[in-house]
């Protein structure tokens, strides 16, 4: 593969030539890093970016059916097909008289109702999905590159598929014009000019501006998406709130028992890296706004991404005096990251379905996701308050951080509860407008207001003299967020319902983790209660 690689020059310039793909007009860039996520689950492929895989997988395909780079995941599958161990190459998926080793299994599993399907099924759909993909690529129906340039029609053309709507000149153009180019990136691989393969992707890139009249490629936004997808934003910052609240964590817990004479300038220095992350936080959503032309808060991987932001935005609010509270709120946004940046969460813009484009969804959201992040301050808020309770010496200093702490956490969960409670009745307007009632009792509606009746009563303790102590409100501003993790996560990933657009399989090994976390927690309550209850 390596004495084969497209240069990255040459693959960079391809990867801006716009295509059409999942209902948008996309760079080539967006398309083969979709691909390659999808065959491969990762950004590269050996020392190949996405570009110079996909421009090599279209140049050369003899050599990549025999490479063994279709990631799967099932023993039966490899022992019944004779498939290499984690991945398997295309020329596999078909015995030595060309028949498809999956026709006959795949019939069955078709035929099974999909709640009905096993693992073995889903993984056999799967991979099949995947040697379709190739096929595809290999016959060059995929990608589609040739916009329509009359009528009302906006479906583009792939060089592969069914070129009889051009006529003429266009016609004899699009019919070779893409061989010809593949067959230049073939010779230019020998001989390392690429001169000639540049001028047939310039000819390419300026047919499509020319006819391009219906879609209308707008090159500025080409040119943001391809800047989104190189600059990993998300990633990044993932990486810098882990390691600036880590390090101001432990920065802050090391002055309880030696104060530094820097630590001052040290704590200002990671304060203002934080903010630094947060802006870049802010730069990617701005972004991929732009981008998307809707809002970045309508699906799975978005709204994760949203209550990041949100939840960073309610440490600088409420922790900007307090290190170790902002510490908290910013490693928190970090493991958001790392959540959304799991394989089951998919980051891929798509078009929104009609019932998304309103405006009362975008404010509803938005407003709703805001909630959550004040609510997850809440939960770090009191973790970190039990944690004292269990371990913290009953001394003077420690009581105060005890105080202020559970302040904070009383002014979290009550602006979040605030705009829960506005958030709902935001979506009961959209709820009218989308569907003509105001509620309906569907599961995303549901635990939308169990979330604030389960948040009205652990701000409301304190009004009961027996519970009005520390220690029952912190844990149940623990436990309350469960509420918010089965709303977020559970009915998206459990349940069905209108709401659960983002559903993706893959997630549920997150709620054993989730399980475990309140496992910990409940020891923690336990000890933390035997330890100040004559203080009750």
């Amino acid at each position: 593969v390596n004495d084969n690689a497209i240069p990255s020059e040459h693959a960079a310039k391809f990867g801006r030539l716009p295509v059409q793909w999942q209902g948008r007009i996309v760079p080539m860039n967006t398309f083969s890093s979709e691909i390659l996520r999808k065959l491969y689950k990762a950004e590269r492929i050996g020392t190949l970016d996405s570009d110079q895989f996909l421009l090599s997988v279209l140049a050369l395909p003899q050599m990549w059916m025999q490479i063994p780079f279709i990631v799967y995941s099932n023993n039966d599958m490899a022992r019944e097909y004779g498939l290499s161990e984690d991945a398997f190459s295309y020329g596999e998926a078909f015995d030595d008289e060309g028949r498809y080793k999956f026709a006959a299994a795949l019939q069955e599993a078709f035929a099974t109702p999909p709640a009905q399907r096993d693992k073995y099924d889903k993984d056999l759909i799967k991979a099949d999905e995947k040697v379709n993909t190739l096929y595809q690529l290999f016959h060059h129906t995929l990608p589609a590159v040739f916009p329509p340039h009359a009528g009302t029609q906006h479906q583009w053309y792939s060089p592969g598929g069914d070129l009889s709507a051009f006529s003429g000149e266009d016609s004899l153009f699009v019919s070779t014009v893409f061989d010809e180019y593949l067959s230049e990136v073939r010779l230019s691989v020998k001989s390392g000019n690429w001169q000639k393969a540049d001028a047939h992707l310039a000819s390419i890139a300026d047919y499509q501006q020319k006819k391009d009249i219906v879609s209308q490629i707008r090159p500025e936004k080409i040119q943001a998406e391809v800047r989104y997808n190189r600059l990993h934003i998300f990633q990044t910052c993932k990486k810098g709130y882990l390691i600036l609240g880590g390090l101001l964590l432990l920065l802050s817990l090391t002055s309880f028992f030696y104060r530094w004479k820097y630590f001052t300038l040290m704590e200002k220095s990671l304060f203002w890296g934080m903010v630094a992350v947060f802006a870049y936080h802010v730069y990617g959503m701005a972004l991929r706004w732009y981008i998307s032309g809707y809002a970045p808060w309508s699906n799975s991987y978005e709204t994760m991404v949203y209550v990041s932001w949100a939840t960073v935005l309610a440490g600088l609010i409420l922790g900007r005096k307090n290190s170790i509270i902002l510490s908290l709120a910013v490693l928190f946004a970090g493991m958001i990251l790392f959540v959304s940046g799991l394989q089951w969460m998919d980051p891929q813009i798509t078009p929104l379905v009609p019932v998304l484009k309103s405006p009362w969804l975008m404010f509803h959201v938005a407003v709703i996701a805001s909630a959550y992040g004040f609510f997850g301050f809440g939960f770090l808020l009191g973790t970190a308050t039990i944690s004292w309770m269990a371990f913290g010496k009953k001394e003077a200093s420690v009581e105060r951080r005890i105080r202020e702490l559970t302040l904070m956490n009383q002014l979290s969960l009550l602006t979040g509860l605030a705009l829960m409670t506005i958030g709902i009745f935001l979506g009961a307007v959209w709820a009218n407008e989308s569907w003509g009632r105001y509620w309906g009792w569907d599961p995303k509606e549901t635990w939308a207001l169990i979330v604030m009746v389960a948040y009205a009563v652990v701000t409301h303790l304190h009004l009961v003299k027996r519970w009005n102590n520390a220690w029952l409100f912190n844990l149940c501003s623990v436990f309350a967020f469960t509420t918010v993790l089965m709303t977020f996560l559970g009915v998206n990933y459990l349940l069905s319902g209108m709401h659960s657009y983002g559903h993706t399989e893959g997630a549920p090994r997150i709620f054993g983790y989730i399980l475990l976390f309140y496992g910990l927690v409940s020891v923690l309550g336990v000890v933390s209660f035997r330890k100040r209850r004559a203080s009750f």
